[in-house]
């Protein structure tokens, strides 16, 4: 499934060399998650849902502002799976995140 950003054709040429340049393909999905990371000695959790995910990581909506290259475990509570992940992309937002699994797996997702 593949959403247009936009419909004149320098949106259209943007989305398609962001398509090219990302390890795999991403799918739009809502899944709820808790992130877990460790700053200044204190255990910090957070909800967050998925924007979209892919093989290897997802965008998501977090309630608390991760720092860039911040290392978090995700916790898909619907499954109980644990993936460790790190903060690869923040948007200007302070609720907007990328994250890369450690180790990539569709599966994490719980999605068909």
């Amino acid at each position: 499934m593949t959403t247009s950003i936009a419909t004149n054709p320098a949106g259209v040429a943007l989305q398609e060399r962001w398509e090219r340049l990302r390890s795999h393909k991403r799918t739009i999905s809502r899944v709820k998650l808790l992130v877990e990371w460790e700053q200044g000695g204190a255990h910090e959790r957070a909800n967050a849902v998925t924007v979209d995910v892919s093989h290897s990581g997802c965008m998501a909506v977090v309630g608390a502002d991760l720092p860039l290259h911040k290392r978090v475990r995700l916790i898909h509570p619907a499954t109980g799976r644990k993936a460790d992940a790190e903060v690869v992309w923040r948007s200007h937002e302070a609720w907007d995140a990328g994250f890369e699994l450690v180790k990539p797996d569709a599966s994490f997702w719980g999605l068909k």
